[in-house]
C-alpha cells in the first residue's frame, strides 16, 4: 500500500471527489477548480473541514476564487459529533475501501479447524501405549508424523482468518471516520499489539464499534438501510470464540459490503473484473 496521504473533497456541484494527493489539490487550486473554502477530508480527521483549516494543504499564493456555489446546504458537509444532522438530511460520504471476502475467511477457518481435529485424532490413534514403548524403544519414531503434519497445516490455515478479522475490523472503523468516529482505524488495530494494554484495548474497540456504527449510519439517507451491528455478537465473540468469530466476521463483512455497494451504486460504475479476491 502507498504511504501517500489520500484526500477527498466536495466539488462545486456538491459531489464527493477523490482520492487525490495534496499536490493534486494544489494544482486544482491553481486551476481555480477548488478554493480555500472547499470542504476536504482524509483519514485521521474527525469531520470534513475547509481546506484553509489544514495548514500547508493549499498555499495562500495558489488560492483563487472557485466557481460560484449555490447557497443550498451541501448534503456532503460533515458536522462535528456535537452537531450531527438528523436522518435523511443528506448522503454519507462513504470512504473508498475494498469489500470483505467472507467466503474466503469461512473456507480457511473451517479447513484449518478440521485439519487440527483430524491431526489430534490421528496422533491419539497412532500414539504407542506404555507397554509398547517399554517393549520397543523406537515405537515413538515408528508412530509416524502424519498427525503432526496435519496439526501444523491446520494451525497455519487458521492464521489467515485471524489476520482477516483484523482487516475487517480496520475497514469497519475506517468507513465511519467521516461521521465522527471516536477511534481511528490505525489506533483500533495498532494498539492491540501493545503488551498488556492490548488485552484491555480489544474490549474497548469491539464494544464501542456497534454503538458508533449504528449511530452514524442511521443519520444519513444513503446509509439508513445499512446492516446494524450487535453488542450480543461481541459478547459471543469474546466468550464463545470458536463460534463467535464466525458470526462476528459475517456481521462485519455484511456491513462493510453494504457500504462499498452503496458508494458504487449511485455512480453506476461497472462491476470489477473477475478473479480471486484475497481479503
Amino acid at each position: 500500500m502507498s504511504d501517500i496521504q489520500q484526500w477527498f473533497y466536495i466539488d462545486a456541484s456538491g459531489q464527493q471527489v477523490g482520492p487525490a494527493t495534496a499536490d493534486q489539490l494544489q494544482q486544482l487550486a491553481i486551476d481555480r477548480q477548488i478554493s480555500a473554502e472547499t470542504t476536504v477530508w482524509t483519514e485521521g480527521l474527525e469531520a470534513w473541514v475547509p481546506a484553509s483549516q489544514v495548514e500547508g494543504l493549499i498555499p495562500a499564493e495558489s488560492v483563487q476564487p472557485a466557481q460560484p456555489v449555490t447557497p443550498a446546504v451541501d448534503p456532503y458537509a460533515q458536522p462535528s459529533a456535537a452537531t450531527v444532522t438528523a436522518a435523511g438530511d443528506g448522503d454519507y460520504p462513504i470512504p473508498l475501501t475494498p469489500k470483505a471476502n467472507f467466503k474466503l475467511y469461512l473456507s480457511l477457518y473451517i479447513s484449518g479447524a478440521v485439519l487440527l481435529i483430524i491431526g489430534m485424532v490421528k496422533n491419539a490413534m497412532d500414539a504407542p501405549t506404555a507397554e509398547e514403548v517399554m517393549a520397543n524403544s523406537e515405537a515413538l519414531q515408528e508412530s509416524g508424523y502424519l498427525g503432526l503434519a496435519l496439526l501444523i497445516i491446520g494451525a497455519l490455515l487458521l492464521v489467515v482468518p485471524s489476520i482477516l478479522n483484523l482487516v475487517f475490523l480496520y475497514r469497519a472503523w475506517f468507513l465511519i471516520q467521516p461521521g465522527g468516529a471516536s477511534i481511528t482505524p490505525g489506533k483500533a488495530i495498532g494498539f492491540l499489539f501493545i503488551p498488556i494494554f492490548g488485552a484491555i484495548w480489544i474490549w474497548i474497540v469491539l464494544f464501542k464499534l456497534p454503538g458508533e456504527w449504528n449511530n452514524i449510519v442511521s443519520r444519513y439517507a444513503n446509509t439508513t438501510g445499512a446492516p446494524r451491528m450487535s453488542i450480543g455478537t461481541v459478547f459471543c465473540l469474546m466468550f464463545i470464540p470458536f463460534i463467535g468469530t464466525i458470526i462476528w466476521a459475517a456481521e462485519l463483512s455484511k456491513a462493510i459490503n453494504f457500504m462499498v455497494s452503496a458508494r458504487i451504486a449511485p455512480q453506476q460504475q461497472p462491476a470489477a473484473p473477475g478473479g480471486l479476491q484475497l481479503y
